[in-house]
């Protein structure tokens, strides 16, 4: 099929840099990927995955603000003994991810 369209598309650099080099251990090009997206959306009538929000969105840092709230919490928790050993931890990680 004969290219002969340009798409340019405003991102973040960092989002850019590392899809870039994701892609290219896939052997592909970012040019490459966005071509199989639109060739989904045109076959599936829609994007080709779900949109949803993660259940662990809610401990994603957005900025700096929430980036200082998360480190207050956490030198909070060690200061009053809520700390785990790794043993405790792993103990945890375990259960919850059934590994």
């Amino acid at each position: 099929m004969n290219k002969n369209s340009t798409i340019h598309v405003r991102v973040n650099e960092n989002v850019r840099a590392n899809a870039e080099e994701t892609l290219s251990m896939l052997g592909m090009t970012i040019s490459d990927a966005v071509n199989m997206l639109l060739h989904q959306v045109n076959l599936v009538g829609g994007l080709p995955f779900d949109l949803k929000i993660p259940a662990s969105a809610r401990n994603i840092v957005r900025n700096s603000a929430e980036l200082h709230q998360k480190l207050d919490e956490a030198e909070s928790d060690f200061i009053n003994g809520r700390t785990m050993s790794d043993d405790e931890v792993f103990k945890v990680l375990r259960d919850k991810y059934e590994i």
